[in-house]
């Protein structure tokens, strides 16, 4: 089969996906916004052709792109796992005329104000939300719910550009600083104090083929908050506890309600006094190379079953749930550069075995802002087959490292 992927070198996490394709026999085609000769040696050897367009978003520019490559060698899917590129995919896909998620299911995936609203129209449990017109709007909402409330982008990536407003005060200052902004960029939230997690699945014509749970410590909102908080993506290999029943269920009945067909899903759900609410969800894996989790949690190649499910070949259904796996992000105390490293030698020595994974820049380099995500400056990655000792030991080196900048 023929597959056009798109923005294939954005990270290497892309590269995966890319390779399970071709170890599949498939024919990839790329269309992205770099020269070909500025994309990473990794990724090149998964490539048999390249095109660079000027702007990855332009609908109008991908398509005539898409159709001079379909004229040459028929296309028989468009891929990405990028959350930008959802909507363009599907957008190529009408326009070529071939199977996969359609606009209307990407568009509701990307808005989280339509995708609240459908969803809540057809009985799914969701946190209050509302598309502000203007201020008064943004100021009405928060007097109706109280304090706080939640203000995100409508087509935001995870939780980046979320902020949690406390009070009134606070709200004023975010309105001043908004004001380069339309109001209706943004969508307005019920605050839901709960836990907070994600359910994520290879779905296959409807149904799902595969699903993985896995859990925040702290919230997305409040690892945000501090450089102190060293947050935990904790993955379990408990999926088939009771306790969890609901949340498959919500899972997949969200994605049969989105039509989401073949796809990877990546849904958030929050869970407290209320219940089990819907939180998001997009069309596309998990980033963070999460699915690099699932792939260790069950030594098996999931890149590989994603790629069978995509051109339409048998999954494989049933997942060892060995391990439970997860990984932590130590931050540094300030940004600048590495000044100082405190703790590695203790937790290298007491949970070498579990770690299997992790990035420790040398001192003096440059640190990354926060907002780069959950795996830049020093991150761990552990597996245990026991859930609580893989999430004591998370914990533990959070606790235990130190990374002194300046």
């Amino acid at each position: 089969m023929h597959i056009l992927f798109l923005a294939p070198d954005t990270h290497r996490y892309n590269h995966q996906f890319l390779r399970a394709l071709k170890d599949l026999g498939c024919t990839v085609t790329s269309i992205g916004f770099n020269p070909r000769e500025r994309l990473s040696r990794e990724v090149r050897p998964y490539l048999d052709a390249y095109v660079q367009v000027r702007n990855v978003l332009d609908p109008l520019e991908m398509l005539a792109a898409a159709r001079k490559i379909d004229r040459a060698h028929p296309v028989d899917r468009v891929e990405t796992i990028d959350e930008p590129m959802v909507t363009p995919a599907a957008q190529l896909r009408e326009g070529l005329g071939i199977p996969g998620v359609s606009v209307r299911s990407a568009e509701l995936c990307r808005d989280k104000s339509a995708m609240k609203d459908f969803l809540r129209s057809k009985g799914v449990p969701c946190a209050e939300s509302q598309v502000p017109k203007n201020e008064a709007d943004v100021r009405s909402f928060a007097e109706r719910l109280g304090y706080p409330i939640i203000v995100k982008p409508r087509a935001g990536f995870g939780s980046l550009g979320t902020t949690r407003v406390e009070s009134k005060a606070e709200l004023e200052t975010l309105l001043e600083t908004m004001k380069s902004r339309k109001a209706d960029s943004v969508l307005l939230e019920e605050f839901i104090d709960g836990h907070e997690g994600f359910y994520d699945t290879l779905t296959v014509n409807g149904e799902v083929a595969q699903d993985f749970i896995s859990h925040y410590y702290p919230g997305c909102l409040a690892a945000l908050e501090s450089r102190e908080v060293s947050p935990i993506i904790a993955h379990t290999n408990r999926i088939d506890a009771t306790g969890y029943k609901e949340l498959r269920e919500l899972g997949a009945r969200v994605n049969k309600l989105l039509d989401l067909g073949t796809s990877a899903t990546h849904m958030e759900w929050f869970f407290g006094n209320r219940g089990l609410r819907f939180s998001e969800i997009g069309a596309r894996p998990a980033g963070e190379m999460i699915w690099d989790l699932y792939r260790v949690a069950n030594e098996s190649d999931i890149y590989l079953n994603w790629s069978r499910g995509i051109i339409g070949r048998p999954v494989e259904t049933k997942l060892s749930r060995r391990y439970a796996t997860g990984a932590i992000q130590i931050r540094p105390s300030q940004d600048g550069r590495v000044r100082a490293y405190h703790g590695l030698d203790d937790i290298r020595s007491k949970f070498g075995d579990m770690i299997y994974e992790y990035e420790v820049p040398t001192v003096g380099s440059a640190t990354l802002p926060l907002e780069k995500g959950w795996h830049v400056n020093t991150w761990f990655r552990l597996r245990d087959p026991d859930y609580d000792r893989l999430r004591s030991a998370l914990q533990e080196i959070g606790q235990t490292v130190k990374v002194v900048a300046g």
